[in-house]
């Protein structure tokens, strides 16, 4: 009977009107539903490399040390708003209040169809490596083919649910999902904390999505309770590559405040390798809190703010690290350890959103990544964000979109780019549009 309810929705699918607004299919106590969202745009970005086919959004809005900063570039970026994506997703009522689920979700390039990644791994000269100027940089999807999410889970009216699998950083949940997202402008190429998963993940981008992961959910009215445990399975080492999340918060029509915290043990941040299919690879320790909150002055204006502290260590079990061979199905060229002294990173951002009119949307807003000085070095850095966008509705599935982010580094994070000397600004205008089916 799955297998039949699977079939039908894949069928309904390609039979349906084309973006209809119900790809669900209903047998009996079981629905399946498929989903998805295509987005695609034009950006043009200062201060950069080449476009690349093998990086998931096309280009890197973010001053990275990783790409090569060549001049102004134009390109087709991938996910300009939303990242783009397809999924299945589906539940049967079990009785007396009881239901099971799973969500299956797989994130793709529209421009090349291929699977989404990182393309760190493309070797030196290969599309996407180190050598060739292409922009490029860690993410949490790594070719995997549900690289967004991959659970099942089972839940109780009273008791509250319980899902196993891959899921979301329950802080990357809080930026861009819970209470309509905390980030004022709630767009993947247009926002630093969207963008970069080292903030979702809580200081490293591995982390934004955490892989054979328990979490429970429950919901008392307007309160929210999530918790969520990462599980290593290192003999030797209970407590390595273990992950520790938890999360409680308040939704209201017109008022929301979200708290979390994490600790993450002997977590990676991969870079680049001269051979193909190959990785660095640096452990370390994670521990960090968010706090974030949103008002609705008045019925079009809402406002939005929030802060992240990040505390990044030396790894708890780098001897059993060190045994590991291959990640994401990489093959581990060089492993290290963070060492020295705690590095610590604070993120502030604050901004708005203004519903000009019922189909016009206007989003503003300012983030602030400083890094204090840590260990023997005095140097401190400041990396200031500046964004835009307007969305326009086509209709209830279909919109398009402009926007822009300035990027202003100083001190210790300025950019430094071989035959070039050390970068501070870094400009993305892009516009583009969004089909959700």
């Amino acid at each position: 009977m799955q297998k039949k309810i699977i079939a039908l929705a894949v069928a309904a699918a390609f039979s349906a009107p084309a973006f209809a607004s119900d790809l669900t299919v209903n047998s009996g106590s079981t629905s399946v539903s498929l989903y998805g969202v295509l987005d695609v745009g034009v950006a043009q970005m200062t201060n950069a490399g080449n476009f690349s086919s093998q990086f998931v959004t096309g280009a890197v809005p973010t001053g990275n040390a990783n790409n090569a900063r060549v001049g102004t570039v134009r390109g087709m970026m991938n996910g300009g708003e939303s990242q783009s994506r397809w999924g299945i997703k589906g539940s049967e009522d079990l009785g007396d209040g009881n239901s099971a689920f799973f969500q299956l979700e797989s994130a793709f390039s529209l421009g090349t169809g291929s699977v989404a990644t990182s393309g760190l791994a493309g070797g030196t000269n290969a599309p996407g490596g180190i050598n060739n100027r292409s922009m490029i940089a860690d993410t949490a999807l790594n070719g995997q083919l549900f690289n967004r999410m991959a659970l099942v889970g089972l839940s109780n009216n009273d008791l509250g649910a319980f899902s196993f699998g891959r899921q979301y950083s329950l802080q990357l949940d809080i930026i861009g999902s819970v209470g309509g997202g905390y980030d004022p402008v709630n767009a993947q190429m247009f926002s630093p904390i969207n963008f970069s998963g080292s903030y979702g993940g809580g200081g490293a981008t591995d982390n934004s999505r955490v892989d054979n992961a328990i979490k429970y959910a429950k919901k008392f009215g307007n309160v929210n309770v999530n918790v969520l445990y990462g599980m290593g399975g290192m003999a030797n080492a209970s407590s390595a590559r273990s992950n520790f999340q938890a999360n409680v918060g308040y939704e209201a029509d017109t008022f929301g405040v979200q708290a979390a915290m994490q600790q993450a043990n002997d977590t990676t941040a991969i870079s680049p390798n001269a051979t193909a299919n190959t990785v660095n690879v640096q452990y370390i320790n994670l521990t960090s809190y968010m706090l974030t909150g949103r008002y609705q002055v008045i019925e079009p204006l809402t406002l939005k703010a929030g802060f992240e502290r990040m505390q990044i260590s030396a790894p708890s079990n780098y001897g059993a690290d060190q045994t590991i061979g291959q990640i994401y199905g990489y093959n581990v060229g060089t492993a290290s350890a963070f060492t020295g002294a705690q590095k610590n990173i604070n993120v502030f951002w604050v901004g708005a959103n203004y519903q000009l009119t019922q189909a016009t949307k206007l989003s503003a807003g300012f983030y602030d990544a400083k890094i204090p000085a840590y260990g023997a070095s005095t140097a401190t850095g400041d990396d200031k964000y500046y964004s835009a966008m307007v969305e326009y509705n086509l209709s209830k599935k279909t919109n398009l979109y402009a926007a822009f982010m300035l990027d202003k580094k100083s001190g210790a994070l300025n950019v430094a780019a071989t035959g070039v000397g050390s970068i501070a600004t870094f400009n993305t205008y892009g516009a583009g549009v969004r089909v959700k089916f």
